[in-house]
């Protein structure tokens, strides 16, 4: 095996960010959340099952930093979290997983 498909296989992208999706093996999120609404916290929720009740893991942007054009991008820990793990708040997100931890 070649080190590109070793880095290839450590990681996965998850367009959408904004549903529910499953993160079992990975460990880091890099989400990247686009435009969002002013007041609104833009966070990390995570749940034993994909419809079941949320709980916010991380906040990304505060309520008071938020608005239409808000962008961020930001790598979190996702040790701990649920099984299943969405964004809320934002216009669109995405994430990049990857099995390494973040410092």
């Amino acid at each position: 095996m070649n080190i590109r498909s070793k880095i290839i296989d450590q990681i996965e992208y998850v367009g959408g960010a904004d549903t529910a999706f499953d993160r079992t093996g990975f460990n880091t999120g890099i989400f990247v959340c686009i435009g969002g609404t002013s007041s609104t916290a833009i966070k990390v929720q995570t749940c034993d099952t994909s419809s079941g009740t949320f709980v916010d893991f991380a906040t990304l942007v505060s309520a008071d930093d938020a608005g239409s054009d808000t962008d961020v991008g930001i790598a979190i820990d996702l040790t701990g979290a649920d099984k299943y793990v969405k964004v809320t708040g934002a216009t669109a997100a995405s994430c990049i997983l990857s099995d390494a931890n973040v410092d």
